[in-house]
């Protein structure tokens, strides 16, 4: 598409305003990527807010009907075409070392910014323009290891997402059975924690002893950006498929003493990197204190996805040193094809609650605990309370976790302190009983 073209376009779309421009493509022999970037900086050159939203609608249809290599190749062009000037920063540099100032500052950071931005922002302004987003950045993310350089892409997005997902912007929401079947639905598909088994399960999950709360957009307004599974209870919980198949309890709300938070689940991939999970559990505990005072003990039951694998790379090799060969050998058969009947050693048993203890206190990644459902509930300042012996015996679960879960207690008087201790050195705030394991 030559230049001329660009500019008749462009007075077409002042005085028609959402004109389809789908027959262009078709015109002309120049590669539709090639086309669609013209678009982009045309987008960026509009002052008409109807001609822009005309123009960023057909940009984003246009990308959603991309290939994998096309799209590849609109990143691409993303990535090198829409990328900040080196010069023009240098230049701001150089006038602010010369005369320091404000100013000085402030043109350096527009210079620094990246025309990129300014396009994302015009493109958001199309209908269902964030939703286009959050789809191209998933697409960003599922090719960023063979394409680094869509890291600056990648953080443009993500520094946009999280200004736009702010708390701000975030309506809380009870979930129950007269939720609107679309959002329903959406819990079904998203929940990755604990599968839900069709609408009775679901069902069953929504009923009086059970709460579910999530997080919405106003422009999403039936798409949950993260939501929480809350079972009402007068204990603290060590086995979540005794958890999930309990029968409904008759007596009032105000008999529960105990809430557990036993699944959480972010919703959106496009949306990694944008905290949702501790300021939704915040707003929960505040939610279910106004409801139900009776409640006093806030806990959750949370799966260690990476143990298993853990048990089967570094540990062998490294934190295993101690161990005899017959228990690193019944270990490794374990691991092949974890079954509860091969846990029934409880020698076993002993060693394994061990070592769960050692990989959540002590084996680290860039010095915060490498599990990483760990570092979210300990960095909300929560105290690791107890590890449960085959607290979760579906195929998932011992996988993943050889069939183990911990509970992780949310003490509102002790929440302010671990935090600032987990931030300031990383201090891992546990249980006398979790202490005795890691030292058994």
């Amino acid at each position: 598409m030559k230049a001329i073209s660009i500019k008749n376009l462009v007075k077409r779309l002042s005085g028609l305003g959402l004109e389809s421009l789908g027959n262009l493509y078709s015109k002309n022999n120049i590669p539709k990527t090639e086309q669609i970037g013209n678009l982009c900086k045309a987008l960026l050159d509009l002052k008409g807010e109807a001609s822009s939203i005309a123009l960023a609608e057909e940009i984003l249809s246009a990308y959603s009907h991309f290939n994998g290599d096309e799209k590849i190749e609109f990143l691409q062009f993303l990535e090198h075409g829409l990328a900040a000037d080196p010069n023009t920063v240098q230049s701001a540099i150089n006038k602010f070392q010369e005369h320091p100032s404000q100013d000085s500052i402030q043109t350096i950071h527009k210079a620094s910014e990246s025309p990129r931005l300014e396009l994302f922002r015009a493109l958001n302004m199309a209908t269902l323009g964030t939703q286009s987003l959050i789809a191209m950045r998933e697409d960003i993310l599922d090719t960023l290891r063979d394409n680094p350089g869509f890291s600056a892409v990648d953080n443009d997005l993500l520094y946009l997402f999280r200004a736009w997902f702010n708390r701000g912007f975030l309506d809380i929401r009870r979930i129950d059975w007269e939720t609107p079947a679309v959002v329903l639905e959406k819990l079904i598909e998203y929940e990755s924690v604990h599968e839900i088994k069709g609408w009775p399960d679901l069902r069953r999950r929504l009923q009086e002893d059970r709460r579910c709360f999530g997080f919405f957009h106003p422009v999403m307004p039936y798409e949950p950006l993260i939501f929480v599974e809350v079972a009402l209870t007068n204990e603290i919980s060590s086995n979540v498929l005794e958890l999930l198949e309990e029968e409904v309890n008759s007596s009032s709300v105000s008999s529960y003493n105990t809430a557990i938070f036993y699944s959480i689940n972010n919703c959106l991939e496009g949306l990694r990197g944008v905290s949702f999970g501790n300021l939704l559990i915040k707003q929960v505990v505040e939610q279910l204190e106004r409801e139900i005072s009776s409640i006093k003990t806030y806990s959750t039951l949370s799966p260690i996805p990476k143990f298993a694998a853990w048990l089967k790379s570094d540990a062998q090799d490294l934190e295993l040193q101690f161990l005899d060969k017959n228990k690193k050998e019944q270990i490794r058969g374990l691991l092949i094809k974890p079954t509860t009947d091969k846990m029934q050693d409880p020698e076993l048993k002993d060693t394994l609650l061990s070592l769960c203890a050692y990989y959540l206190l002590k084996v680290k990644s860039r010095d915060k605990p490498a599990c990483p459902v760990a570092r979210f509930h300990l960095g909300n300042g929560a105290t690791l309370g107890k590890i449960n012996w085959l607290a979760d015996e579906s195929k998932n679960g011992m996988t993943q976790s050889v069939g183990m879960m911990v509970n992780y207690i949310y003490d509102k008087n002790t929440l302010a302190h671990n935090h600032e201790r987990y931030e300031q050195n990383n201090s891992v705030v546990c249980s006398a009983e979790v202490k005795h394991l890691l030292q058994s």
